[in-house]
């Protein structure tokens, strides 16, 4: 969704020129596109890629220092689905963006619609690389895996959020062949009971966070018992550089794919 208007005629040529990005995924994205030097400031979660670092961060996502934004004198600021942040955004009359993609299908239009206001003309080479590097990634692990379709359970937070099938997570997975175990449904991420994933007894087990550690999932009612528990390789606990590129809707998605297919081959040695 698009608020408020790109006021001078400079802007209306070239784009936005001094941008804030309240997403870690915007601000991926319009680095991507090759506009990171037109960032004037970032959200705290924003690391990368490395260079965004060193520029004023403005707080959390859902609650950033508007006094700073509008200190700053955006011309653009790209925000997610926070109705009180936009709120201010219109009040100010800073013209802004909401980027809420959560599947693979809306990461591409959302590169798209930034390409659009940015006019860097960049989307479609960024958006055929990730398609190329995912083609790519799918068919070296189909190479080891056959016609398998190993079973998953994908976590992103300790109190047992997964990622659904429809999720952009989930979907990677399913392009890698690989069987979510989470429920399928219009929900991209829920929260999963101990018994359920017990009973789907998955080969595979993926921690995309860093609040437990695989030791502690054995403390789990009756987790001892999982087949993925019966062998450390079954267990991918990913780093925190590899969770941040896992659970960001953004043009790094096929680095997440060769993340999840480097701990798929822990299943076919």
């Amino acid at each position: 969704m698009l608020g408020g208007t790109l006021g001078s005629t400079h802007a209306q040529n070239e784009g936005p020129q001094r941008i804030i990005s309240l997403l870690p995924s915007a601000t991926e994205s319009v680095c991507a596109l090759g506009a990171c030097q037109r960032l004037v400031g970032v959200d705290e979660f924003s690391l990368d890629p490395p260079q965004v670092r060193a520029l004023p961060q403005l707080g959390k996502t859902w609650q950033p220092d508007m006094e700073r934004i509008i200190a700053l004198r955006p011309d653009w600021v790209l925000v997610g689905q926070v109705p009180a942040v936009i709120q201010r955004l219109q009040a100010a009359g800073i013209p802004y963006m909401v980027t809420d993609a959560t599947s693979l299908e809306q990461v591409q239009a959302m590169l798209f619609k930034l390409d659009a206001v940015l006019q860097t003309g960049q989307a479609q080479a960024v958006w055929q690389r990730l398609e190329q590097g995912l083609e790519a990634t799918a068919r070296r692990l189909k190479r080891r895996q056959g016609t398998a379709r190993p079973s998953v359970y994908l976590e992103v937070d300790a109190a047992m959020y997964a990622a659904g099938p429809c999720s952009f997570m989930g979907e990677l997975l399913t392009r890698l062949g690989a069987r979510n175990i989470a429920p399928d449904g219009a929900v991209q991420f829920m929260r999963l009971s101990p018994e359920f994933v017990l009973r789907a007894d998955p080969d595979l087990v993926i921690l995309a966070h860093h609040g437990n550690s695989p030791r502690q999932l054995q403390e789990r009612p009756g987790w001892q018992h999982m087949r993925a528990m019966q062998a450390e390789q079954r267990v991918c606990r990913l780093s925190e550089d590899e969770s941040r590129t896992v659970t960001r809707p953004g043009p790094r998605l096929d680095e997440a794919a060769a993340i999840f297919a480097a701990c798929l081959q822990r299943l076919y040695p």
